[in-house]
């Protein structure tokens, strides 16, 4: 496995609960990411390190960005549509898990045409109560598949044949044959296996299909290559990192949010940098991202 030395640094004077979902907008420059069970979704500026708060009245679990000044939302009680300008939110009808007080949107991504995933899962992980839905362009709303448990990190290769989920904790990432003309999924697989201890949670897919990886309680980024075999470790400064992705003029800086949810006043001590965002240079980059094209 190689080894190297990254210089990992803390980004934005903003420390989260339970930082998550982070997205880069090569367009403005910005990276935005959520402070999820407190409903708060971040945007912070690359030149001024500036941050802006927009708050929502219930979890937000992923977003993504549309026109506008409009985010989309896979929150608490289902999939909406938040204004930036007039800070409004509203739920796009009718929504699947509305009146499932047990469950919560976690995680998502944005496909290629502009379909929303994202999944759900009961709110202490209790296994096989999550599911997968896809939104679609036309406000549709589809629900993919059943008795996951926490639904995470997702991505599609460059040819966009394949699509990937992390569930947490089944300690895998999947792999499913991807019809890019309907959104359907096939074939489901397991690609990446984890030893029973680890627990992958969010990911980003480079420009040469390699994943990256935050291990939740593992303290680091796993780097595996297209196969799923390991290329490096990036060890990490706080011990629950979420997710990732790549950003920066160039999208070659890994930008990493983080979590302190678990964590005891001993261990905040111990390791200050939690919950907040850390960034990273590396010889890798990312694809530019996909956004909403609702209609």
């Amino acid at each position: 496995m190689k080894k190297e030395h990254f210089d990992v640094q803390p980004i934005f004077e903003y420390t989260c609960e339970h930082g998550e979902g982070p997205i880069w907008d090569c367009e403005t420059e910005t990276f935005y990411w959520v402070d999820l069970l407190k409903g708060r979704i971040q945007k912070g500026a690359w030149l001024t390190k500036k941050v802006d708060i927009h708050t929502i009245d219930q979890a937000v679990g992923a977003i993504a960005l549309h026109d506008n000044n409009q985010i989309i939302i896979a929150a608490r009680d289902g999939f909406g549509i938040y204004n930036e300008l007039k800070h409004t939110f509203n739920l796009i009808e009718p929504s699947p898990i509305i009146n499932n007080k047990n469950v919560r949107f976690n995680d998502g991504a944005i496909d290629p045409v502009g379909r929303f995933f994202a999944g759900t899962m009961e709110w202490n992980g209790k296994r096989e109560k999550g599911a997968l839905y896809r939104l679609d362009t036309d406000h549709s709303i589809h629900l993919i598949e059943e008795r996951l448990t926490i639904p995470n990190g997702m991505g599609w290769n460059k040819a966009n044949t394949t699509f990937y989920m992390i569930d947490t904790e089944q300690h895998c990432m999947f792999a499913y044959d991807y019809s890019m003309n309907t959104g359907a999924l096939s074939n489901k697989r397991i690609h990446v296996q984890f030893n029973n201890n680890e627990f992958p949670d969010g990911m980003t897919i480079d420009v040469n299909d390699h994943f990256w990886i935050a291990l939740w309680g593992g303290g680091k980024i796993v780097h595996l290559d297209e196969k799923g075999k390991k290329i490096k470790d990036i060890i990490l400064p706080v011990p629950y990192p979420t997710s990732c992705c790549f950003g920066g003029p160039n999208l070659d800086h890994l930008l990493i949010t983080s979590s302190r949810l678990v964590m005891s006043a001993e261990d905040i001590l111990k390791y200050p940098l939690s919950g907040r965002n850390l960034l990273i240079k590396t010889d890798s980059k990312g694809k530019k991202r996909n956004s909403s094209r609702l209609l």
